[in-house]
């Protein structure tokens, strides 16, 4: 008799084929899930268009999708991120009225909740009677004060840290979802210190990034023939990424080296900000704010470049492991996620203690990748084979 496959109900508020950061975690994990198993996917019906636009390029029967969101009039007034938690929410509310009439036309062996990666907001799903899968999950990290441009980003980081654990805390949804877990996929080890997470029993717990690329089968072009050594970094232009940081040394490096230039992609609440600093720092002439590019043309620009430099605080990162799949070396922070993808094989990792020191570090490891074409190669390799 042949083996029952497995039936797993799916719980992904983003989900998009070709897409970075959650829309890509939701599809990549989604698609991963596929290849053992028969998945029905409850997603945003926004995502709709693009995901069976992919599905007619590249069917894959085992794959179901189910398009839920909310009335018209009951989403008016959500726009971008604005009210996005809130949301979240009253969606979840909705995809499990779906999910409850789902399980009764199928026999599904299991739910998995996977967007959004967030560990203080619980998945209304882990209530169906079913065996439960929570994860990736994660949050970031408070930004020291000390790197962030003024009182009011410090005030704002600050509040949504408190917030958060205080709803880890208090709410007893989120100790009944630890408790419904089987397993409880965590993107950082740290995450293991923090209440409730810290309350129940470790063998629960799996510790693995949310965050995968497609390795390219192309081959590498380890020394680039640029005449100008390109640095390269993207990311949208809000305080947690540390882009400021990117200028100050980069400025210090152009001190030293002139065959040099920095490339930026994203846009942002600092756009304008970032733009101002680097005409203080007399950098603008060498320095390039591209804005919002297709993410084909962000893959494009980063096999193009020689470093990809990224000082942020986040706990995810999926631009850093592009950027090891492209075959570059890494500058980073070691802090949060970036800290704990990226080896001493693969890239120079810096630890934020103040500013200024950080500053001076992350221009010290530029100049010295940028001195050493052959170090480029091997780390460059290295991040590539790196699983």
């Amino acid at each position: 008799m042949p083996n029952k496959k497995l039936k797993v109900l799916i719980s992904a508020y983003a989900c998009e084929p070709h897409k970075g950061s959650e829309p890509g975690v939701g599809w990549n994990w989604v698609k991963q899930i596929a290849k053992f198993a028969e998945a029905w996917v409850i997603t945003r019906a926004n995502n709709k268009e693009v995901i069976e636009e992919e599905l007619r390029r590249n069917p894959d029967p085992n794959l179901h999708f189910i398009y839920v969101d909310l009335p018209k009039w009951m989403r008016f007034w959500k726009k971008g991120q604005r009210g996005v938690h809130l949301y979240y929410f009253l969606w979840q509310l909705a995809s499990y009225i779906q999910a409850s009439k789902l399980i009764k036309e199928v026999k599904v062996d299991l739910a998995h909740h996977i967007t959004f990666v967030n560990d203080w907001l619980p998945p209304l799903v882990s209530l169906l009677p079913l065996r439960f899968i929570w994860g990736p999950v994660g949050s970031n990290k408070p930004i020291p004060r000390s790197y962030l441009i003024n009182f009011e980003y410090y005030l704002k980081d600050r509040t949504k840290h408190y917030l958060r654990k205080a709803i880890r805390l208090l709410n007893p949804l989120l100790t009944f979802t630890l408790i419904r877990s089987r397993k409880v996929i965590l993107i950082l080890k740290e995450q293991l210190k923090l209440s409730p997470f810290n309350f129940i029993s470790g063998n629960r717990f799996i510790i693995q990034q949310a965050n995968a690329v497609d390795i390219p089968k192309t081959g590498l072009t380890n020394i680039k023939g640029n005449s100008d050594l390109i640095i390269f970094s993207a990311g949208s232009l809000i305080p947690i990424k540390g882009f400021h940081l990117s200028l100050l040394a980069f400025a210090d490096l152009y001190n030293k080296k002139k065959d040099i230039k920095l490339i930026i992609s994203g846009d942002g609440s600092l756009s304008r900000y970032l733009q101002s600093l680097a005409n203080d720092l007399k950098i603008k002439n060498r320095t390039v704010f591209t804005g919002n590019v297709e993410r084909a043309k962000i893959l494009q620009l980063m096999q193009d470049s020689d470093i990809f430099l990224f000082p942020s605080f986040e706990g995810g990162g999926m631009v850093v492991l592009e950027a090891m799949a492209a075959g570059i070396p890494v500058v980073c922070l070691d802090y949060g996620g970036p800290g704990e993808m990226v080896t001493d094989e693969c890239g120079i990792k810096v630890k934020p203690v103040n500013p200024e020191q950080t500053v001076k570090e992350l221009a010290d490891a530029l100049l010295k990748l940028a001195n050493d074409p052959e170090l480029r190669k091997k780390m460059g390799e290295a991040g590539r084979e790196k699983r």
